[in-house]
């Protein structure tokens, strides 16, 4: 919920435990309590990369059991190479958005927005979510196992079913849109990356055989890959939906998966949403063994959702497309990365890996025009 005209505060440290109380009263979300005190502590460190976060324990002044005792808050990083990405995108607008336009019209499971605001002039933003820290959350370098791979194809599947070519996907004036001048931007964005991490003789090295090769045709396409979009099959992609951005309820047998980091959706095709998946957060052998088998889990979905005409053949050429599409991400990663962050680094060098052998294992750069 949104804040009446006080101020956001510059950091989570200086987040009080009065600004809160006021904030959360003046939205609604309280009633007839108060907030005694809060204790902070980082939250996610390194693994945000454009956020800074909290968790927040909440003591309050009387016994509120149907209160949260905790919850997370998400402000801009402090980070100035990944602010200067997350403001040029608007990350924090569209991810508070997200929650205030999209969500509450989308049969997917996402943590409950507790309070937003947002200062667009002093670029200054806040937001506070339910803290899902009690579910499981699986290590994207170990992975997605197959039966995990699945579900969280169902949950996207359904999601996309609901927007795809509906009647008000483009309703949404924030939301980046096909050749829109957000999605237009990654065209120089991975161009210059590109250029900027193959001088390095340490990303080289991290590179698969043959990956410098696909990065280069890559980086010769990528206008291509970003305006040569259909004007149907279209919905709305999370666009960063990898398994560190989701939680797992094993427990909820009918909704077992819990999607956050909502900042880069955007109307394009649902089946990037699955290059992703694939291609950066499941092992190279496994998924070297499923991904077809995926791929048309994912149309069978949609199917019983009822989107019809969506075959495998247009879907795989949209996959290889989308696999290519991605490889902004290693090169991005590589410029920007706070090297200080020892599982930030671990975790570039596996996606990077990952995502330009998917490529190659795939010949993904044979359905480029030229």
């Amino acid at each position: 919920m949104k804040g009446l005209s006080i101020m956001i505060p510059k950091r989570t440290k200086r987040i009080t435990s009065e600004w809160l109380n006021s904030v959360l009263h003046n939205s609604g979300y309280f009633k007839d309590v108060n907030i005694k005190s809060i204790s902070r502590e980082p939250w996610g460190a390194g693994e945000g990369f454009v956020s800074d976060m909290a968790r927040l324990t909440i003591t309050y002044d009387k016994e509120s059991p149907e209160l949260p005792k905790t919850m997370i808050v998400k402000m801009p990083t402090t980070f100035r190479t990944a602010l200067a990405i997350a403001l040029q995108y608007n990350l924090y607008e569209k991810e508070i958005r997200f929650y205030i336009d999209v969500a509450p019209k989308s049969p997917i499971r996402v943590p409950e927005l507790i309070y937003s605001d947002i200062d667009s002039e002093n670029k200054k933003y806040i937001l506070i979510l339910e803290d899902c820290s009690c579910y499981t959350q699986i290590d994207q370098i170990e992975g997605l196992n197959q039966e995990q791979t699945k579900l969280t194809i169902d949950a996207i599947a359904e999601f996309h079913a609901r927007w795809w070519d509906a009647p008000d996907l483009y309703s949404f004036e924030w939301i980046s849109k096909p050749r829109d001048k957000y999605a237009m931007a990654l065209i120089d964005t991975y161009r210059t990356d590109w250029d900027l991490s193959i001088k390095s003789e340490e990303f080289k090295e991290i590179l698969p055989e043959g990956g410098q090769k696909v990065g280069e045709k890559i980086s010769e396409q990528f206008q291509w890959l970003v305006e040569d979009i259909p004007d149907d099959n279209l919905t709305i992609a999370h666009f960063d939906f990898r398994v560190d951005n989701l939680f797992f309820d094993f427990e909820n047998k009918e909704n077992p998966i819990i999607v956050f980091d909502w900042g880069s959706a955007i109307i394009n095709g649902g089946i990037l949403d699955i290059a992703y998946l694939l291609g950066e957060s499941l092992k190279i052998d496994l998924r070297r063994k499923i991904e077809k088998e995926m791929v048309k889990h994912y149309i069978k979905r949609l199917e019983e959702k009822g989107i019809t005409g969506f075959d495998f053949d247009y879907a795989w050429d949209f996959y290889l497309r989308s696999l290519m599409c991605y490889a902004y991400i290693p090169v991005l990663g590589y410029t920007q990365l706070d090297r200080s962050d020892p599982r930030a680094m671990e975790l570039f060098k596996t996606i990077t890996i990952r995502q330009f052998t998917a490529i190659i294992d795939n010949d993904a750069t044979s359905v480029c025009p030229s």
